[in-house]
């Protein structure tokens, strides 16, 4: 009988968690040609969840999550038209008839609605504003809404907030959160031993334009900042004009910049390279994310950087703008 009701009991179980994650999206679209295919992917695991075709600027699609929260965007295939979803396990609606798909009005997911408050609360004139007033409200909506996937996105590849920072507020986090694939990620990422400020730079031997390997200790023994890009990135490709400033002025009293790009293209890479006409050291192991370099140091998002003294220890991360400039010149007199 014991044996009976455990397995009534794991069915039902079973039965509940399909329940919860069974997903439906109804849609309007404007200006979007009949029979035109809108896909959904997952944007953590890169994973397809499902596609639909539209019809009459109309769709529907109905599919069951792997998980309870998705990261996902909701695109065409040429990307003309996307939009990032968090989606749920629920009844969702988009209406983009009278907007743009980007700016298309999303309703039934909690984290969805939660996820308008990043630019309208949370990252409200971020240009402005010091890193660590921003940092202070990550930490404050993290600490907030310990059930949305939406704070683990604060914390996945964050790059104000230390090691020790991120894993005291990962555990705050629900295990709902912390068990869905953003939440391994960030569980991945924490148990990497990487280097700190304060502590030694880790040597690596990278190829470089011509294909030849180069030490980055071969270029370093003064102050360098080691700056992780890619060609496909609008705010690296911003991040160039800064630094190309910066090198230009600072170079001469004893800066150097080492260049790593988290390219698959060598082509994409070397074409920006030319373009942008960085004169400063330039290496990839053209592997994207997958970069010993990049995983070693635990750079998840771009652009992306650290600063390193003539001794090789590392006296601060992510620099931009004023911040940049402001660290060099305090380390250079």
């Amino acid at each position: 009988m014991l044996r009976f009701l455990l397995i009534i009991i794991c069915f039902y179980s079973l039965n509940l968690n399909a329940q919860q994650n069974k997903f439906s999206l109804t849609g309007k679209t404007s200006n979007i040609e009949d029979g035109t295919y809108l896909f959904l992917r997952d944007l953590v695991t890169g994973k397809f969840i499902d596609s639909t075709k539209v019809e009459n600027n109309n769709f529907t699609m109905n599919t069951k999550l792997e998980e309870s929260m998705v990261y996902s965007m909701l695109f065409t295939k040429d990307k003309k038209n996307f939009k990032e979803l968090w989606i749920e396990g629920s009844k969702m609606t988009l209406d983009a008839s009278n907007t743009n798909f980007s700016d298309a009005v999303v309703d039934g997911s909690k984290s969805q609605d939660l996820s308008k408050k990043i630019r309208s609360e949370v990252h409200a004139n971020i240009v402005d504003l010091p890193q660590d007033t921003i940092k202070k409200r990550e930490i404050n909506f993290i600490k907030k809404y310990p059930n949305s996937l939406v704070s683990a996105y604060f914390l996945h590849g964050n790059r104000r907030m230390t090691h020790q920072e991120i894993k005291e507020l990962y555990l705050t986090l629900s295990t709902d959160v912390r068990d869905s694939a953003l939440g391994q990620k960030i569980a991945n990422f924490l148990e990497k031993d990487m280097p700190g400020i304060g502590e030694k730079y880790k040597d690596f031997q990278v190829p470089n334009k011509k294909g030849e390997l180069q030490k980055i200790s071969d270029l370093t023994g003064k102050l360098t900042l080691i700056q992780f890009w890619s060609s496909t990135c609008e705010g690296s490709l911003k991040m160039n004009t800064t630094l190309k400033k910066v090198y230009d002025k600072y170079h001469s009293q004893g800066l150097n910049i080492i260049s790593i790009s988290k390219d698959n293209s060598k082509t994409n890479w070397i074409n920006e390279i030319n373009e942008d006409n960085l004169s400063w050291s330039q290496l990839s192991n053209l592997e994207g994310w997958e970069g010993e370099v990049f995983k070693a140091y635990g750079i998840s998002s771009t652009p992306s950087n650290i600063l390193i003294d003539k001794n090789g220890i590392i006296i601060s991360k992510n620099l931009m703008s004023n911040e940049l400039e402001n660290k060099i010149n305090q380390n250079l007199n």
